[in-house]
């Protein structure tokens, strides 16, 4: 999907002057780690039940948050000959939130979906999925920041839980949707009510990973992100993982290009109050690319068996 340009567009920001790049990092901050922008067409492309395979059901829908942003997103599940339009069917049927990584839309994403909607493949079973974009993404309104990201997850949740009322829910996090899904699991009344999270090549901070782009001693970025006013966007998921005790699943591309794999098993070590804590390695995947990957549905429906 997205790897590729964002390789780029950080190998052009290294080749900044040392000037440029402390100004960028402090003034362009948001413009760096949120890319709804990538591809760049990414935030006109309307929906279309025509780009979604014809044996799903999905419907567009729209969630107010309380500072009265609208996010846009869509709901899918396999279709079911008793159901006609409604996207809704059974209290027993697992439900996924599925929050997205920094660049692209939601339409994107939609080869995932179909792989863990759809047979042959290991489907799970009458499992719907609802993917809602970020403040500032595909058709969402307003700018994201960590601030509003963090807001959007709980408008997401609440709206989620009106329209589920009894399924069991989980949340699944790629890369920064892994540090949303973190902290939205922290939320201590949000936490009893998850089954599970699921992770997928999620780092551990983003000072963390200001300092895996440029390791190269003779910069200043090892002094400067450990000063307050530097980063207003800080994703602490090393810190907040610490305090979640739902079952964790954990994803994790051996060749990841993008976020270093030791920062995924430090997460792993630090999961230490989680009720149950599963590893799961892809040997041949890339950051976005673990879906395509034998044995992807099949652990994530099995850990859904285990915690539903």
């Amino acid at each position: 999907m997205d790897n590729d340009v964002i390789f780029i567009f950080w190998s052009s920001i290294r080749s900044l002057p040392l000037q440029g790049l402390c100004t960028a990092l402090v003034l362009f901050q948001n413009k760096l780690i949120y890319m709804p922008y990538l591809p760049w067409d990414g935030r006109k492309l309307a929906f279309d039940e025509s780009l979604v395979d014809k044996r799903l059901v999905s419907k567009q829908v729209k969630v107010k948050t309380s500072d009265m942003h609208e996010l846009v997103g869509i709901i899918l599940r396999a279709k079911a000959t008793s159901i006609k339009d409604d996207v809704r069917d059974g209290s027993n049927a697992p439900v996924m939130i599925y929050l997205q990584g920094n660049a692209g839309n939601t339409l994107l994403r939609l080869p995932l979906f179909s792989r863990l909607l759809l047979p042959p493949k290991n489907s799970i079973p009458n499992l719907h999925v609802v993917a809602i974009s970020y403040r500032g993404y595909w058709l969402s309104t307003g700018s994201p920041s960590e601030y509003g990201l963090k807001k959007d997850a709980i408008a997401i949740y609440e709206y989620v839980r009106e329209l589920f009322p009894k399924n069991p829910l989980y949340v699944y996090g790629h890369s920064l949707g892994g540090a949303v899904a973190l902290y939205l699991a922290s939320q201590k009344n949000i936490q009893k009510d998850l089954k599970g999270i699921i992770i997928e090549n999620t780092f551990t901070s983003i000072k963390d990973m200001v300092l895996s782009i440029y390791p190269q001693k003779w910069l200043p970025y090892k002094y400067l992100v450990r000063l307050p006013f530097i980063l207003w966007n800080k994703w602490d998921n090393s810190r907040t993982i610490q305090g979640i005790t739902t079952p964790i699943l954990f994803l994790s591309s051996y060749n990841d290009e993008i976020v270093p794999r030791k920062q995924m098993l430090e997460l792993f070590r630090l999961a230490e109050k989680s009720k149950k804590k599963v590893w799961i390695n892809f040997d041949k995947a890339l950051h976005m690319d673990t879906y395509i990957h034998r044995g992807y549905v099949k652990e994530i429906n099995q850990f859904i068996e285990e915690t539903k």
